[in-house]
């Protein structure tokens, strides 16, 4: 199947002159991954099953961790291959689960059939969503199932504008399943072409990932050390509008409050972003300190702005309360389940409503929503009423945790294993598909904070 347009738009895309952007370095990264991709197979590929999973950036390919470790249960032996599309999935500190993990390949026909040629996946699967085109098209030419795990798909997207579903709509036939994370999105894929009896509601493995992942905390010993004490308040991912409402109720929370430290973790932390945070805060009167990484010794002071990338989810287990950054902008939102799988109540900007997490912590009580205006104002009168009133704050902590759901990871492989190789089934010992066991939460000796 060809869609209209979209091979030679492809190749132009793929063939623009480079700047120095997220989209140009995503453009190099799959134009350089092709080769990298066929080496690996020639050295490494083996006779045994291999799934392609795809996600687009960190938290889609963070939200298949928990799917591939119960299929690596399932069945002996198999091999996983990990693609995304987002420069920032490139930088990732932490290691994707799987044997290799690269930019998806160009997508055109030679370079997907090269490909694919090379590595012979029994199963393409999708993480969220972010389907493309040609590798879809071409994994199905050659008989190789395609699927997509945690499957959402936003009422406002513009996939589901009637024009746009007719092009696309032999696409979606040639899926072989899907996991859709709830009622309504199993009925907006099946808009989008998807037949209904290949569409299961699942809920969202990215909770089962977030709930069973053990958090490093002896990579933010130092920070544990600093933050000893007091009450402390983790805003992750932010965007510059995020971090002139954060640091200015900060200011005037230290004013009222005593002993309350903060904790800045900016979206993309280059040397651009941290200088643009530490000149808001000095707007403030307040002086940062810097923290890049585990060794890094913190400098006295109640804020720190965090530069290492891949600490936030660990940086969450020592808070009281989160701030869940890019509310402030439509479509922008950040995952609040990370912060939720800690039990602490989190707060979120007005642009909340196409994130399913954060309208059902909103909903049950676990999240407070900002304003559109005097955002600063109304973000420092939570925080107060959280730290005066402790109780009400465990509460929503406690309520936050709750909307979490385990469960998705487990159906979904179920329906995984017979599309990987038809003849293996899960071991009749349910287990291989149950959560892996959890090992006593420590570093350096201590236990993590408590609340």
């Amino acid at each position: 199947m060809a869609i209209p347009g979209y091979r030679l738009a492809a190749r132009l895309v793929n063939r623009l002159p480079l700047g120095h952007g997220k989209l140009a370095q995503g453009i190099a990264g799959r134009r350089q991954s092709e080769q990298r991709w066929v080496d690996w197979a020639s050295r490494e590929r083996t006779d045994t099953p291999l799934v392609w999973v795809h996600g687009a950036s960190v938290g889609e390919c963070l939200a298949a961790d928990s799917i591939i470790a119960r299929l690596r249960r399932a069945i002996p032996r198999i091999q996983i291959a990990r693609s995304f599309s987002s420069p920032s999935a490139a930088t990732w500190a932490g290691p994707f689960a799987g044997d290799v993990c690269d930019f998806v390949p160009p997508d055109e026909p030679r370079s997907i059939r090269r490909v694919l040629d090379a590595l012979r996946p029994s199963l393409l699967l999708f993480s969220r969503g972010d389907l493309w085109p040609e590798l879809v098209t071409q994994s199905a030419s050659h008989g190789i199932p395609v699927a997509v795990a945690g499957a959402a798909v936003r009422p406002s997207s513009w996939r589901l504008h009637p024009a746009i579903r007719t092009v696309f709509r032999q696409l979606y036939d040639t899926i072989a399943w899907v996991g859709a994370v709830s009622e309504a999105d199993a009925t907006r894929w099946t808009q989008l072409g998807v037949p209904p009896n290949r569409v299961s509601v699942t809920g969202d493995p990215r909770h089962d990932q977030v709930l069973e992942r053990i958090p490093r905390l002896q990579d933010v010993k130092s920070v544990m050390d600093w933050c000893s004490g007091g009450l402390v308040i983790v805003a992750g991912s932010t965007h510059p509008r995020d971090e002139r409402v954060v640091l200015g109720a900060f200011a005037a929370v230290g004013e009222a409050s005593a002993g309350v430290r903060l904790i800045v973790v900016p979206h993309d932390p280059g040397p651009q972003r941290i200088a643009r945070v530490m000149h808001v805060a000095a707007h403030y009167g307040m002086a940062p300190a810097l923290w890049t990484g585990a060794a890094s010794v913190i400098e006295d002071s109640g804020c720190v702005v965090v530069s290492a990338l891949g600490a936030l989810a660990d940086l969450y287990a020592l808070a009281h309360v989160a701030y869940v950054g890019g509310g402030l902008e439509r479509g922008k939102l950040h995952a609040t389940a990370e912060a939720a799988a800690y039990g602490i109540p989190v707060v979120v900007g007005p642009h909340y409503s196409n994130a399913a997490d954060a309208v059902a912590l909103v909903e049950r009580g676990g999240a407070t929503v900002l304003p559109r205006k005097s955002a600063a104002e109304h973000l420092c009168q939570t925080w107060l009423e959280w730290i005066r009133q402790p109780d009400r704050r465990i509460a929503a902590g406690l309520i936050a945790r709750r909307t979490l759901q385990q469960g998705a990871a487990a159906s979904t492989s179920r329906a995984l294993v017979p599309l990987i190789r038809p003849s293996a089934r899960c071991p009749a010992d349910p287990a291989c598909l149950a959560p892996p066991p959890k090992p006593t939460l420590r570093a350096a000796g201590e236990s993590p904070r408590r609340r």
